[in-house]
C-alpha cells in the first residue's frame, strides 16, 4: 500500500468549529446506515469511541455519516470544511467528494502520524469557491497501527451565526417501553450539551411503572406533567405553551413522538445545523421503519391539490448509496411529522398553537400555517429516527380522524387547494367497505357527519370524550373481524398492487367488486394474507388475512357481509349527498373557528388553566 503524505497540522491558535461528527453505530443498529464495511465495522463501546485493528479500514459514506453540503450550501454560509481527528496511533484519511451523477473526487488524503494525538487537516478539503459543484462528503479511514478514534468530525474556520437555545417536547399514552428508551438516550445530553436546556414530558395515560419514568422526577431539566389524555395535538401544544412561558427562554422547540428510537448524537447534529442557519427555518428530521431499519418510510411530504400526501423517499432502501442522491439538492416540504420536528419558538408565536385534532393531521395543518407564514420547513437528511411501523397497525378509530380533521385541515387552508370533492369523500367511505372494513367504513360517516355538524357541535366536548362516543358507536356494529394469532404460512402473502387509474376506473373497479360481493357466495375461509394497506381489486371480494406483524403471525380476519355492504352504502350514499350540498357552509364554519380553536385560551380550557 501507497501511503499518502503526512500532513502537518494547523497552528495551535486556529480556531476550528465543529460541524458534524462521524458516529459509529449503538448496538442493534444497522450498521449500513454508518458504514460500508471495507474490513469490519467499528462499533461504539460504552465509552463512546471507535476502536480499530491494524489494517481495518472504514468508508464513512452510510446516511447518519455524510455530510451534505448541497444542504449546508443554501442554508448557511461556512464557506470551507476541513477535518479534525484526534486519536492515537496511525491512521490514513480520505475524504471523498460526489458530484452529481454519481461521480467522485478525492478531496484530501493524507496520514496522521501517532505523534500528533489531537491533528487538524487544512480545512481546503473542501470550499465552496473552488469546488462548488461538490453535493455531499464522506470519510475513509485506514488504521495503520491499532487505534482509538476519540474524535472525527468535519469542520470549519466560520465561528456560528447565532446562539442556539433547546427544549424537547414529548407526549405520551401508555407506551411505557420505547419512550423509556428514548428518554434513557436523551438524559446524559442534558449534562453534557449546553444548547439543551429542558425536557418537557406530557403523560396523558397511566402512571409511569418503568423505573427510569418513575425516577424522572429526580432529574434535573427534566418536567414531568400529568394531564387527561387530550391527543397528540393537546400533549404538543401543552409543551408549546410550557416553552412559551418558561423562565429560562430557548430559541427552539424539538418535537418528538413517544413511539420513536432516537440517537442523541442525532439532536446534536440539528442544533449544529441551526447555529449557523442565517435565519429562522423549522427542521424536520425522517422516519425509518422501525421493523425494517433500512427502509425509509419518510423525510417529509408534500400535499397535492388533491389533498393526497405525497411523501418524500417512501420506500426507499438506506443501506443503498446510490439513495442517498435523494438528497442531493436542498428542497422544502409541506409538512414534517412530529416524530422528530424542531420549531423556531418565534414560529410558535408567529403560526400558533396546533388544532384540537386529537389524532392525526395535526403536523400536516401546522406545517401548512408555517408555510403560510413564510418559515421554510427543511427536511435536513441525517437526522433519521426509526419510528414504529404504520403497516402493521390496527386501522382503528384512525380513519376518523384521518378523514374529519383533512376535511377540517381543507377548510382551514382554503387557498392551498380546494375541498375534497364528492367522489374523493366516497371513496374514503367505499374503499374500506370493498376490503370488508366495516367498522372503518362506518369511521367514515362519522367523521363525514362531524364535519358537516361544525365546530360548534363536534369540539363542544374535549377531545377524549368525543373518542369515547365515537368508539362506541363503531363498536356498536357487528362487524366480521376476527383477530387470529395463527396466519397461516401455506397461504401467499399479496403485496398493495401498483396501479393508477382515472376517477372512471375507480368507479368501474367498485362497482365490479360491488357486484362480486353481492352476487357471488363467500365461504368466509380465507385464502391469501395480505401484507400492508389492503387493495380492493387485489381481494376482489374474497375473505382474506391481514398480517399484523411482518412473520404474519398475528392476523386480522376479514370477509364480506352482503347485508352490512349495502346498508352501509346506502347510508354513505345520502351522506355523500349532504356533503355536496352542507360542505362548503360547513368549511366557512370551520374557517371562521380556527383562530378561537387554535388560541391559548382554548388550550387553557382544555388543560383546566387560568388564562388572561
Amino acid at each position: 500500500m501507497v501511503l499518502p503524505k503526512p500532513r502537518q497540522p494547523m497552528a495551535p491558535d486556529v480556531q476550528v468549529y465543529p460541524l458534524q461528527q462521524i458516529i459509529a453505530p449503538r448496538p442493534g443498529d444497522p450498521s449500513a446506515l454508518y458504514f460500508a464495511v471495507a474490513s469490519a465495522t467499528p462499533r461504539a463501546k460504552g465509552d463512546g469511541l471507535m476502536h480499530l485493528a491494524s489494517g481495518q479500514k472504514i468508508i464513512a459514506d452510510g446516511f447518519f455519516n455524510c455530510l451534505y453540503l448541497a444542504w449546508w450550501a443554501t442554508h448557511t454560509d461556512i464557506g470551507r470544511v476541513g477535518l479534525r481527528c484526534r486519536a492515537t496511533g496511525r491512521l490514513a484519511l480520505r475524504v471523498i467528494g460526489h458530484r452529481a451523477g454519481g461521480k467522485r473526487v478525492t478531496l484530501l488524503d493524507c496520514l496522521v502520524p501517532d505523534d500528533h494525538p489531537e491533528f487538524r487537516t487544512p480545512i481546503w478539503a473542501w470550499d465552496r469557491c473552488s469546488a462548488p459543484d461538490i453535493l455531499r462528503l464522506h470519510v475513509e479511514v485506514t488504521a495503520l497501527d491499532t487505534c482509538r478514534i476519540d474524535e472525527l468530525s468535519f469542520v470549519t474556520l466560520c465561528p456560528p451565526l447565532r446562539d442556539v437555545s433547546l427544549s424537547i417536547g414529548i407526549c405520551t399514552f401508555n407506551r411505557e417501553d420505547l419512550l423509556a428508551e428514548t428518554v434513557a438516550e436523551l438524559i446524559p445530553l442534558l449534562g453534557t450539551e449546553p444548547a439543551l436546556r429542558r425536557i418537557i414530558l406530557v403523560n396523558q395515560g397511566k402512571s409511569f411503572s418503568h423505573p427510569i419514568l418513575t425516577s424522572l422526577h429526580k432529574t434535573a431539566g427534566i418536567r414531568v406533567i400529568r394531564q387527561p389524555n387530550r391527543g397528540g395535538s393537546g400533549g404538543f401544544a401543552r409543551t408549546m405553551i410550557e416553552t412559551l412561558d418558561a423562565a429560562e427562554p430557548v430559541t427552539h422547540h424539538l418535537i418528538m413522538d413517544d413511539d420513536i428510537r432516537v440517537d442523541a448524537r442525532v439532536v446534536q447534529r440539528a442544533i449544529r445545523f441551526l447555529c449557523y442557519c442565517a435565519k429562522d427555518i423549522a427542521l424536520g428530521g425522517q422516519s425509518i421503519d422501525l421493523e425494517d431499519r433500512l427502509r425509509l418510510h419518510e423525510a417529509g411530504a408534500m400535499v397535492g391539490k388533491d389533498w393526497q400526501f405525497h411523501p418524500f423517499g417512501n420506500g426507499a432502501s438506506l443501506a443503498n448509496r446510490k439513495c442517498l442522491e435523494l438528497w442531493n439538492n436542498s428542497f422544502e416540504v409541506d409538512y414534517n411529522g412530529w416524530w422528530f420536528c424542531v420549531l423556531p419558538v418565534s414560529a410558535i408565536r408567529q403560526a400558533g398553537l396546533p388544532a384540537p385534532f386529537f389524532l392525526h393531521n395535526d403536523d400536516v395543518d401546522y406545517g401548512l400555517r408555517l408555510k403560510e407564514a413564510g418559515i421554510p420547513l427543511v427536511p435536513l437528511p441525517g437526522l433519521g429516527v426509526w419510528h414504529a411501523s404504520i403497516l402493521y397497525k390496527h386501522v382503528g378509530l384512525a380513519i376518523y380522524y384521518d378523514l374529519r380533521n383533512l376535511l377540517i385541515m381543507a377548510s382551514f387552508h382554503p387557498g392551498f387547494a380546494r375541498l375534497p370533492g364528492i367522489l374523493t369523500v366516497l371513496g374514503w367511505t367505499m374503499f374500506n367497505l370493498l376490503v370488508h372494513r366495516y367498522r372503518a367504513g362506518l369511521s367514515c360517516l362519522i367523521a363525514i357527519e362531524d364535519y358537516l355538524a361544525g365546530p360548534d357541535v363536534t369540539f363542544a366536548i374535549d377531545g377524549a370524550l368525543r373518542n369515547r362516543i365515537v368508539r362506541d358507536r363503531v363498536q356498536a356494529l357487528t362487524a366480521p373481524e376476527v383477530w387470529t394469532d395463527h396466519g397461516p404460512k401455506s397461504f401467499p402473502l399479496v403485496q398493495p398492487l401498483s396501479y393508477r387509474v382515472g376517477i372512471a376506473g375507480q368507479v368501474v373497479a367498485f362497482a365490479a367488486i360491488f357486484l362480486r360481493i353481492i352476487l357471488v357466495p363467500s365461504t368466509g375461509k380465507p385464502t391469501i394474507v395480505f401484507r400492508g394497506r389492503p387493495e380492493p381489486l387485489a381481494i376482489f371480494g374474497r375473505s382474506y388475512l391481514r398480517a399484523l406483524d411482518p412473520a404474519a403471525t398475528r392476523c386480522f380476519h376479514l370477509r364480506p357481509r352482503r347485508i352490512l355492504l349495502i346498508l352501509l352504502t346506502v347510508r354513505a350514499l345520502i351522506l355523500t349527498v349532504r356533503y355536496q350540498l352542507e360542505g362548503k357552509r360547513a368549511a366557512a364554519r370551520w374557517q371562521e373557528a380556527m383562530p378561537a380553536l387554535c388560541s391559548r385560551g382554548r388550550w387553557a380550557q382544555e388543560f383546566g388553566q387560568a388564562h388572561d
